[in-house]
């Protein structure tokens, strides 16, 4: 599905964000994951480059939990080390996967 969105705007994001929350995209369970590659890695509200969340970023090492793709996009949640959780959408290449939760070495 492709949507395609002329302005920038909190409402144009959560509609890409209900149109890209399919469950044909949903790992269950969800998937270990790592940042890979250089410098800050943004949270968005939705997978499309208009909806940057200000300030909400990870780097390359930190470590994900994975729920989704879509279109070049990863649904994750980070765990802050002072117990904040953040959840949004990243680039997919910036992800790689290791694995379900509990079977990796």
């Amino acid at each position: 599905m492709f949507c395609s969105v002329s302005f920038a705007g909190e409402t144009a994001c959560k509609k890409i964000a209900e149109i890209s929350g399919g469950p044909e995209n949903n790992f269950r369970p969800p998937l270990e994951a790592v940042v890979i590659g250089n410098g800050r890695l943004y949270f968005y509200s939705a997978p499309n480059v208009q909806c940057q969340m200000k300030g909400v970023f990870v780097v390359k090492g930190d470590a994900l939990t994975l729920y989704q793709t879509f279109e070049g996009w990863a649904e994750v949640m980070y765990i802050a080390k002072g117990g904040d959780d953040f959840m949004g959408w990243v680039k997919e290449d910036r992800v790689k996967v290791r694995g379900q939760y509990g079977n990796n070495p």
